[in-house]
């Protein structure tokens, strides 16, 4: 259990970049991102007040450093996958109306109740997230926390490590150990060996700036 002199740790500029070339050199559908939040949305009860607009989902994607284009996340479903990061990763800030009920169903239909209008989450989601949004292929689910997590501060009782990073994706999107069915299904949790760290340590100073991801407490 962390304590409040544990220092905070962000992931590094390498660790992110690392998610962004993994995420992109495979197969994904746009649609997995916000498939993620209304999973946890409907989870949690709450998939009829779920927003494409909510600050929630949009902080996974916001992205600084294009004069246009607001929006970046490394999952796409046409187009080379052997660049690195492609220009086609910056997204229009319009793409929350897409994602929107009424439109979503034109890009995957079983997200949305017929007729349009609502969010919808079908008993097989998993399996349909796995062919229509996945292509049959397991995703990282370390790039994609080094990816949507560049944003948090880690603040553990020992080092952090890529495991942590693991653990506090499934933590933010709500596949606790009971949810292992909906997660092994769909995401790949190999650590490679790299030549980089994942981690850095912040000053006190700068911990503020970062939304914090602290270690659940032990059942022991």
């Amino acid at each position: 259990m962390p304590d409040q002199d544990d220092p905070t740790h962000v992931l590094t500029i390498a660790a992110v970049r690392w998610g962004i070339d993994t995420l992109g050199e495979q197969k994904l559908h746009p649609t997995f991102v916000p498939y993620l939040y209304l999973r946890e949305q409907a989870r949690a009860g709450l998939l009829d007040s779920a927003s494409s607009g909510s600050s929630e989902m949009l902080k996974l994607i916001e992205m600084p450093g294009h004069p246009t284009k607001p929006n970046y996340f490394p999952l796409i479903s046409r187009g080379k996958r052997d660049a690195g990061p492609l220009a086609t990763f910056w997204r229009a800030s319009n793409i929350a109306g897409s994602w929107s009920p009424g439109s979503i169903g034109r890009q995957v239909s079983w997200l949305e109740v017929p007729g349009g209008g609502a969010y919808a989450m079908p008993d097989d989601h998993v399996q349909r997230a796995l062919t229509d949004m996945l292509y049959g292929a397991k995703v990282s689910a370390l790039a994609l926390g080094a990816y949507f997590l560049r944003n948090d501060g880690f603040v553990l009782s020992d080092a952090p490590t890529a495991d942590d990073v693991i653990d506090a994706f499934r933590d933010r999107f709500d596949y606790p150990v009971d949810a292992d069915d909906e997660f092994e299904p769909l995401f790949s949790t190999e650590v490679p060996d790299v030549d980089f760290e994942w981690f850095e340590e912040v000053t006190p100073e700068l911990s503020a700036e970062f939304t914090p991801v602290e270690e659940e407490p032990s059942d022991v």
